[in-house]
């Protein structure tokens, strides 16, 4: 069995993380030494260390406030080029008729090895109706919540609100596909719970990245208002 480090970052959730990703994983048996969880500041840091179970995680790591920064961190953390899933730390189960969670992460990293490709996902929610055992390779959203990628340092994102859009894109450009396994789900509820890296003001936010995005990438996104919101569609036609 393929085992790859997993990276949680997580603010205000000290609670949570241990009854939902941390308690998945341990569920699962994924080796909990692979498994670091990354704090804003030293407040934090205690907190999370008198309050998660030792046994769920192998290291708690200080990094940067604010998920931008801390996706940075992370990325620095890990070394140029290496394999690594990023989970959010709110997730109940990732759902997949087809195959047990190692698995997933298996197929990932030799789809993303043999088909020399930098990001895999899969689907942004846990709908039955959409689960098939297939993997596209055009241009498509992968949610942030859950995704397993080369780790290039040199991928900057500037987006907070939409980081997995700029994410998919910014893979895409470089790898000419992204790979989504429409096999799996993520089963969570985005932005519902409390504490995250959401911040005030941030609908406001959304639509400046919205913007920004749209027309930094103008080939590859547009921006539409989804369910009265400012959101992005990508261009499954686009290439790199």
């Amino acid at each position: 069995m393929m085992y790859i480090p997993i990276a949680i970052p997580s603010y205000q959730r000290s609670s949570l993380i241990s009854q939902k990703t941390l308690k998945f994983l341990n569920q699962v048996k994924y080796p909990s030494d692979l498994i670091t969880v990354f704090v804003s500041d030293e407040d934090e840091f205690q907190k999370y260390k008198s309050e998660i179970p030792k046994n769920l995680y192998g290291q708690l790591v200080i990094g940067k406030p604010g998920l931008n920064a801390q996706r940075r961190f992370i990325s620095d953390f890990y070394k140029e080029g290496e394999i690594i899933c990023c989970m959010d730390d709110d997730i109940s189960k990732i759902v997949c008729p087809f195959l047990e969670f190692r698995q997933i992460l298996e197929k990932a990293v030799i789809e993303l090895t043999l088909n020399k490709c930098g990001l895999w996902g899969i689907m942004p929610n846990d709908d039955n109706r959409k689960i098939s055992d297939n993997t596209t390779t055009h241009l498509t959203h992968l949610i942030g919540s859950f995704f397993v990628c080369r780790n290039h340092k040199d991928i900057i994102l500037e987006s907070e609100n939409k980081d997995d859009y700029e994410r998919s894109i910014l893979y895409f450009i470089r790898y000419g596909m992204v790979r989504r396994y429409q096999g799996a789900g993520v089963r969570t509820q985005y932005c519902k719970t409390a504490g995250g890296l959401q911040q005030t003001g941030r609908i406001e936010r959304m639509r400046q990245e919205v913007d920004y995005l749209s027309n930094k990438y103008s080939a590859f996104c547009k921006a539409i208002v989804k369910k009265e919101m400012p959101d992005l569609r990508l261009n499954w036609r686009a290439k790199a």
